[in-house]
C-alpha cells in the first residue's frame, strides 16, 4: 500500500519541484512585492477588499508589484503609465483572459465564449466580429430604440403602480436591463419586474452561480500542476453548464422550429443559428452576454442614482438639463437628445470613474515572457490592473473620493479606451464591446427615473444620510439595496 502510494506521489512531488526550480531561477528578476503574512495582513486591514488592499500594496512597493497565490503568480498595476503599457504596447502579449478551472470547465468548447475566450484566436474574431455588427455597433444599438422604450415603459408602469412604497431598485433595474439584452439576444423579454416566475429565479440563481465560479479559486488554480486532479472543480463546473443547457434549451429549440420570423426580426440567435452554431454552443454564448451585458450596466445605474438622491443639487441639475433638452411640450424621452446632454454624460462618467464595476477589469494573462517596466513577467502570469486605484489616485484626479461631475465638463478625457487615467471598459483589444449598448441602457433607464419621479428614502431618512458603502464580489457593488419611494411628478399626473 505505502509502495503504491509512493509511485503515485513521486511524480507529483517531481512536477512541483521543476515548477518551484523554473520560479526561483526567474524571480530575481519579479517586479517587488509583499510576502504571504503581509499580503494576508493587509487583505485583512481592507476589509477583505482586495482593490483596496493593492492600493496599499501600490504605495509600499510601487506601481508594478507581483505576489503569489499559492505556486500562481500575480502581478498588478496600479498607474496610468503601465496600464498603457500592458493594454497597448505590450497588448498581443497580455491579451489571454484568465479563467478559474471551474469556470474554465463551462465554457470548454470551440466558437462558445466571446468575453471568456482565453486566446484571441480565429473562433474569438469571429463571434467578434459578428457581435459587433449586430448588437454592438452604434448602428445596432440605435435600431433597438423602440425597444428599450417598450421595455422602460414596464419599468415605468411598475413604479406607478408602487407610487409612494417603498421599492427595491436593485432588482427593478436588474430585471428592465436584463430585458432588453435578452430582447437583443432573443427577442424575448425573461424576467417579471414583479418576481412572480418560476423560471425567473432559476435564471436568476444561475446567473449568481457563474459570476461566484468566476470569483471563487480553488486548489486548482492556486496550484495549477494539481488541475487534473480536481476533479471536484471540474464536476461542479460541467454541472453548471447542464444548467445553462437547460436554461435555453426550449428557447432555442423553439426558434429552431419556427426559423426566423417578424417577432425575432433576425435577432443574435438567429445569426447564430446561420452560422451552424450548435445548440450547447448558443446556449453558452447567450448567457454568457446576458451576465456580461447586464451586470456592469445595473451597477452603475444603481450607483449613479444613489449619488443623485445624496447630492439633490445634482440631481435637480440634472433633471433641468434633460427638460430643456427635450422638444416643448413632449413628455418622450429620445436617447438621440439625451445623448447631448453634456451634464448627463459627465454624471456617468463620474460614476464609472468613482464606482468602477470591475475595480480589476477582467483578469488578463500573459501568453508569453514579457520585459515591463525593466521587470521580468513570466508565461502564464495573471496579470490585473487596478483601475480602481488608477481613477482614485490623487496624482490623476483633484479631489478624487469626491463626486463632482464638473470634472468631466470641457474635458477630452473619456471612456473609450485612449485616456488610461480613466479605463471603466479597459482598452486594448480586449475592451469591453458593449459600452455603447451600456450607454444607452443608463441614459434611458436614468433619465425615466430623474425626469418623471420625485425619490424619498423609506421613513423620511435625511437624503445626505445616505449609505454609500460597496462590497466587493467580482465587481464592486452597494453593501446594502437601495431602497426608495417614488412619487410621480404632479405634472405627469393624468386627471
Amino acid at each position: 500500500m505505502t509502495l503504491a502510494l509512493l509511485v503515485i506521489l513521486l511524480p507529483l512531488l517531481f512536477l512541483v519541484l521543476i515548477k518551484h526550480f523554473k520560479l526561483g531561477v526567474l524571480s530575481s528578476n519579479l517586479p517587488p512585492g509583499p510576502n504571504p503574512w503581509q499580503l494576508l495582513w493587509t487583505i485583512s486591514q481592507s476589509r477583505n477588499k482586495p482593490h483596496v488592499a493593492f492600493q496599499t500594496l501600490a504605495r509600499t512597493h510601487g506601481p508594478l508589484f507581483s505576489l503569489r497565490l499559492g505556486s500562481q503568480l500575480v502581478v498588478v498595476a496600479s498607474s496610468p503609465a503601465i496600464a498603457m503599457e500592458i493594454l497597448k504596447t505590450h497588448d498581443k502579449i497580455f491579451s489571454g483572459r484568465y479563467l478559474p478551472y471551474r469556470c474554465f470547465q463551462i465554457i470548454e468548447m470551440k466558437q462558445s465564449s466571446l468575453t471568456m475566450s482565453r486566446q484571441c484566436n480565429d473562433a474569438w474574431k469571429f463571434l467578434r466580429a459578428v457581435g459587433h455588427n449586430f448588437i454592438f455597433s452604434s448602428r445596432a444599438v440605435g435600431a433597438k430604440e423602440k425597444m428599450r422604450k417598450e421595455v422602460v415603459g414596464k419599468m415605468m408602469e411598475y413604479l406607478v403602480e408602487n407610487e409612494g412604497e417603498a421599492v427595491k431598485l436593485d432588482d427593478i433595474v436588474n430585471v428592465t436591463v436584463s430585458n432588453v439584452v435578452a430582447n437583443v439576444l432573443a427577442s424575448r423579454s425573461l424576467f417579471d419586474v414583479r418576481g412572480e416566475g418560476e423560471k425567473e429565479e432559476i435564471l436568476q440563481g444561475l446567473v449568481w452561480e457563474i459570476v461566484e465560479s468566476a470569483t471563487n479559486l480553488g486548489l486548482a488554480d492556486l496550484f495549477p500542476v494539481l488541475r487534473r486532479m480536481d476533479f471536484w472543480s471540474r464536476r461542479n463546473g460541467m454541472k453548471i453548464r447542464e444548467k445553462i443547457m437547460c436554461a435555453w434549451v426550449d428557447i432555442v429549440e423553439e426558434r429552431r422550429k419556427c426559423g426566423t420570423n417578424d417577432f425575432s426580426s433576425g435577432d443574435f440567435m438567429d445569426v447564430l443559428l446561420e452560422n451552424g452554431f450548435l445548440d450547447d454552443q448558443i446556449s453558452i454564448v447567450l448567457m454568457e452576454l446576458l451576465i456580461a451585458g447586464t451586470d456592469s450596466t445595473i451597477i452603475t445605474i444603481v450607483w449613479l442614482m444613489a449619488e443623485l438622491i445624496k447630492n439633490q443639487d445634482i440631481f435637480l441639475r440634472l433633471r433641468e438639463e434633460i427638460g430643456q433638452a427635450i422638444k416643448p411640450n413632449s413628455t418622450t424621452l429620445d436617447e438621440s437628445i439625451l445623448s447631448r446632454c453634456e451634464y448627463f454624460q459627465a454624471c456617468i462618467n463620474e460614476t464609472l470613474r468613482l464606482h468602477i464595476p470591475g475595480p480589476f477589469l477582467v483578469p488578463h494573462q500573459a501568453l508569453e515572457n514579457c520585459n515591463l517596466n525593466n521587470y521580468l513577467i513570466p508565461k502564464d502570469s495573471i496579470v490585473l490592473v487596478n483601475a480602481w486605484a488608477i481613477h482614485l489616485d490623487p496624482n490623476n484626479w483633484e479631489d478624487a473620493a469626491s463626486f463632482k461631475p464638473d470634472r468631466f465638463l470641457d474635458s477630452k478625457i473619456d471612456f473609450l479606451g485612449s485616456c488610461f487615467e480613466f479605463i471603466p471598459f479597459s482598452s486594448g483589444r480586449r475592451m469591453c464591446p458593449g459600452f455603447h449598448m451600456g450607454f444607452r441602457n443608463i441614459l434611458l433607464v436614468v433619465a425615466s427615473l430623474v425626469y418623471y419621479f420625485d425619490w424619498s428614502l423609506p421613513g423620511g431618512e435625511d437624503l445626505r444620510n445616505l449609505d454609500m458603502t460597496d462590497k466587493f464580489c467580482t465587481t464592486l457593488k452597494r453593501e446594502k439595496p437601495l431602497y426608495l419611494v417614488p412619487r410621480l411628478r404632479e405634472r405627469f399626473h393624468v386627471g
